[in-house]
């Protein structure tokens, strides 16, 4: 029986998952894939086509295949707005502090919880 050891750099170990992918320089793009993500899920449950989508937003469909393709991160405010109204949804947006744990602290964090009581 082989062991497999993953290709976990120390530097990531005991740290949450925003930070992973700030300090890999893909936190805005991921946040990007993930809102077109929930864009195209929310399209299904509501049972509307990209067509339909795009005569509702007075738009074409090359431009709303853009505004799902997960390859174009790019998205606006306004856009995410229009396409809330049109399938009868609120937009909401907030604001999240940025944790500023380092490493040490969360592997202390770590250790202590697997230390048995």
């Amino acid at each position: 029986m082989s062991h497999i050891k993953p290709n976990i750099r120390a530097e990531y170990v005991g740290q949450d998952f925003d930070r992973f992918l700030e300090q890999d320089g893909i936190a805005a793009d991921v946040e990007a894939l993930a809102i077109k993500k929930v864009l195209v899920a929310l399209l299904k449950s509501v049972d509307m086509t990209q067509g339909e989508l795009a005569e509702k937003l007075q738009t074409s469909r090359t431009q709303v295949r853009r505004l799902l393709d997960p390859e174009n991160t790019s998205i606006t405010l306004a856009t995410l707005q229009r396409a809330a109204d049109v399938t009868g949804h609120r937009l909401v947006i907030g604001f999240k502090p940025v944790k500023k744990h380092s490493v040490a602290v969360n592997l202390r964090h770590v250790a202590a919880r697997a230390q048995p009581a």
